[in-house]
This record gives structure tokens, C-alpha cells and sequence, in this order.
């Protein structure tokens, strides 16, 4: 009765194939060959001395190679480029190039603000608990930013008539003594009136001309802006002027 060859798919009738050799003793063949390399490793248990002795140094012979997580240098490099970019913002903020400003930037911020009616622009010039305060007033009253800055100039606007403008001038700074203005740095009175009161490093007072104009005029106002430093950002803490001072011209009515 013929058989088929399991390695090469031929027809044969003896005790192997004679075209490829399977079954023969001695010979080789590509079924056999997948069959060794799909049959498992027998287990140490059940190897005779020999074949243990042959494995053991087979795999003293294998080179080891060592598992490499492809992602571990991308990760390295990663947190590298993380820490590098922490001491640079560290570095930058500390020199107050970063998150800082001016105490001239904060007062000419002020006054554009007013003049052009940002909102959140003017309120930012201010530390967080008066800010609060504008923050709640326009809330309660239900006004947007723009609606409420033109109610907060409103007296102005009457005064000075149509085409109401602001211009700045700034002069001369004094800073103030942590010992002898201890009263400022404390903010006893901020504290008391607000609840709370932020923590101040530097107190200066910056002297400044504001012009007011319209149509019915214009006056100029002598300022004197108490701004002080918190944290990284200059605020202005109070403004005093000085009605001695003002200035007064008439204008095309």
C-alpha cells in the first residue's frame, strides 16, 4: 500500500522515500528537522548525565545578551531636558527676569488701562485683595469689564467733557527703609481692612504727573503711588495726590 512522504508529499511503498530519504536511518529531512525544533527541550529531570553535562556547557558557550529597554535613553534624555529647563525658570525668576516687572511698567499700566477701560488689565496692577474687591463690586452690580470701567470714569468723563484722555508722567522714586517705615512693610492697616495682606520685600514711593483732558479741559494731578514688591511682580498698594498741585487749563468748550 503506497504512503505519502511527510516531508516531501511523494508516494512511496517501501520503509522509506526514496526521493527524499525520510524514514531512512541515517538520513535527514525537513519534517524531521521542524519536528526538532518544535519539540520542547526534555526536562533536567529526566536527562542522563551526559545530556545535562552537553546543555551545561552549551549554555556556558552562548553569549549572554543583555535586554535593552529601547524607550530607557529617550526617558533619560527626557528628564535630563527637564531638570535643565527648572534651573533655567529658577534661575531666571530669582534674577527677576521672568514673571517681573517694572515698578514703572505697573504704574504706566495703571493709567493706560484707566484710560482705555481694561478691566483686568487695571485690576491686575493691584494686589490680590483689592483686586478682589473690584473683582466682587463689578460681579454685584452685574456689569461686564468695559461697563464697569466706564461707570468707574463716569465723574471724570463729567467733569472733562467729551474726548476724556489720560497721559502719565513719571519722576523721581524714593525707596522706604524696612526700619524706619515699618509701619509700611507691616501693613497693619492693609491687614486690618482686608483680612489679610500679602508679604512685601521692597516699598517704593514713585512721584508722577497725571493729565486729565476733554473738552471742558484739563488738569494736571501730582501723584504720589506707594508701589511695593510681592513675590515677583510690583503692585500698587495706595496713590495720594496732592490737590495744591493741580494744574489747571480750559479747553474748547
Amino acid at each position: 500500500m503506497a504512503k505519502i512522504c511527510k516531508s516531501c508529499g511523494s508516494y512511496y511503498k517501501g520503509s522509506y522515500c526514496e526521493k527524499c530519504g525520510y524514514g531512512k536511518e541515517d538520513t535527514s529531512s525537513k519534517v524531521l528537522e521542524k519536528y526538532k525544533k518544535a519539540t520542547p527541550k526534555k526536562p533536567v529531570r529526566f536527562m542522563t548525565e551526559e545530556e545535562k553535562s552537553a546543555a551545561k556547557t552549551k549554555k556556558a558557550e552562548k553569549p549572554m545578551t543583555r535586554r535593552v529597554d529601547p524607550n530607557a535613553r529617550r526617558n533619560l534624555l527626557i528628564a535630563a531636558a527637564v531638570v535643565t529647563v527648572g534651573v533655567i525658570i529658577y534661575v531666571l525668576i530669582s534674577r527677576g527676569i521672568l514673571f517681573s516687572n517694572k515698578k514703572e511698567d505697573v504704574i504706566e499700566q495703571y493709567f493706560k488701562a484707566l484710560d482705555s477701560g481694561d478691566f483686568d488689565e487695571f485690576t491686575d496692577t493691584l494686589p490680590g485683595e483689592i483686586k478682589e474687591v473690584y473683582n466682587k463690586e463689578r460681579s454685584e452690580l452685574g456689569l461686564s469689564g468695559e461697563d464697569y470701567m466706564k461707570r468707574f470714569k463716569e465723574p471724570l468723563a463729567e467733569v472733562y467733557g467729551s474726548g476724556f484722555k489720560i497721559s502719565l508722567e513719571i519722576g523721581r522714586e524714593e525707596k522706604l527703609d524696612r526700619e524706619n517705615d515699618s509701619e509700611v512693610f507691616d501693613l497693619k492697616a492693609y491687614n486690618e481692612h482686608y483680612g489679610s495682606a500679602p508679604t512685601v520685600s521692597e516699598v517704593y514711593i514713585v512721584y508722577c504727573s497725571v493729565t486729565y483732558s476733554g473738552s471742558l479741559g484739563s488738569d494736571t494731578v501730582e501723584y504720589e503711588c506707594y508701589i511695593a514688591k510681592t513675590g515677583w511682580k510690583w503692585k500698587i498698594f495706595n496713590m495720594e495726590f496732592n490737590p495744591g498741585t493741580v494744574t489747571a487749563e480750559d479747553g474748547a468748550s
